[in-house]
Formats: structure tokens, C-alpha cells, sequence
């Protein structure tokens, strides 16, 4: 068995994100049509620790920059 992970080192694993996809059919049910931003970790950790101490961000308000940010329908 191997050596576990630390909590930064799960950060840091990005595998293949951010990723820009279109929804699917089960998913438009729910979310609508589009495409659907898949972040990075460390991308959502940056968005959090940009806020200033004492403030509030929502994830609703995360979602909006992130799809933003990569050209998508929604995050």
C-alpha cells in the first residue's frame, strides 16, 4: 500500500483540469443547456484566498467567475 496523500499534495494534482465540456442530456434535465466548466483545484483554492478577510463569496458567486472565466455556460 502506498504513502497517502497530503492535503496540499491532492491540491496540486490538477490530472487533465480545468475542462470546458457540453452538457449532457441527463445533466440539461437539471442545469439547462450549454457547456459546464470542470476547475482545478488550486483554481478554486485561488478564488477563496482572494477574498478578503472578514468577507463572504458563495459558491454560487464561484460558479459565475469560474464560467467566466473559461467562456462556459455555467461552472
Amino acid at each position: 500500500m502506498g504513502k497517502r496523500k497530503t492535503a496540499r499534495e491532492k491540491l496540486a494534482d490538477s490530472k487533465d483540469l480545468p475542462r470546458v465540456e457540453v452538457v449532457t442530456d441527463k445533466m440539461g434535465q437539471k442545469w439547462g443547456s450549454g457547456t459546464v466548466v470542470i476547475p482545478a483545484p488550486m483554481e478554486v483554492d485561488a478564488i477563496m484566498r482572494s477574498v478578503p478577510r472578514g468577507r463572504l463569496i458563495t459558491i454560487n458567486h464561484i460558479r459565475e467567475i469560474l464560467a467566466r472565466r473559461h467562456n462556459a455556460s455555467f461552472g
